[in-house]
């Protein structure tokens, strides 16, 4: 029943996302709202079917996937803010503010839960290191960000979202690099399937950034960076059914 449930929930979403893309482009923001709530309120309930399926009708989940599950919720509640702040203009910065500290509080949920499960975590921290540098050196130049606490906190966000990847990516490259265990497989796809997930979630992230403060304002980049978006949730839901 668990994987029907999930293969649904997962189609349902996708298919919502997608409506929700066209009602955006279209700019029929009311409809877009709710249709966006609908599509973030399915990876949750992905993430949360997994989470109990995985961990078994007399367990409790895992602290990682409670974790995940925590950071699923928060980018829900970071995409309903943003997209309210178009039904409302006057809270339009405010709004988008509020949802991006969500989604800031969401990577972090997420990096709580990479951190610990990394088998390689000194491989884990280098490879984070490396790729906020390389992201926040080659993005920040490109925002016509004027505030320096805006470039300083949009740096932040980039290199906690590169973090995470770091760590999933290690993660995922310790299992496949040991030994086989009876195991091994389950915990190889889940480990990859997070790290596709939360590298689609960043790059997502450094289009919605280049479009939105970098002057591009290409719909073609938003309706792109939207669909990466909920695919990384998605995948990441979907790591915690393996």
């Amino acid at each position: 029943m668990a994987p029907l449930l999930l293969v649904t929930l997962a189609t349902v979403g996708g298919i919502l996302q997608a409506c929700f893309v066209r009602a955006d482009r279209v700019g029929a923001y009311r409809r877009a709202a709710v249709l966006k709530g609908l599509a973030a309120l399915a990876f949750v309930l992905v993430g949360a079917t997994g989470a109990t399926g995985a961990a078994g009708m007399a367990e409790a989940p895992r602290p990682e996937a409670v974790a995940i599950c925590l950071g699923l919720a928060l980018g829900a509640v970071g995409d309903v803010l943003h997209a309210l702040r178009f039904l409302w203009p006057v809270r339009k910065r405010l709004l988008f503010n509020v949802g991006a500290a969500s989604f800031l509080l969401g990577h972090l949920a997420y990096l709580a839960a990479v951190v610990p499960a990394c088998a390689a975590p000194a491989w884990g921290l280098a490879a984070s290191c490396t790729l906020a540098t390389a992201v926040d050196v080659a993005v920040l130049p490109r925002l016509g960000v004027q505030s320096r606490t805006e470039l300083v906190a949009g740096g932040a966000y980039l290199a906690v979202t590169s973090a995470v990847v770091g760590f999933a990516v290690a993660g995922a490259a310790a299992v496949a690099l040991a030994p086989t265990a009876p195991t091994a497989f389950a915990r190889l796809v889940s480990g990859v399937t997070l790290a596709v997930g939360t590298a689609a979630f960043l790059s997502s992230d450094v289009m919605l950034a280049i479009n939105n403060f970098g002057g591009v304002n290409s719909r073609r980049l938003r309706a792109t960076s939207l669909g990466t978006y909920y695919a990384g949730q998605m995948l990441i839901a979907l790591s915690l059914a393996v």
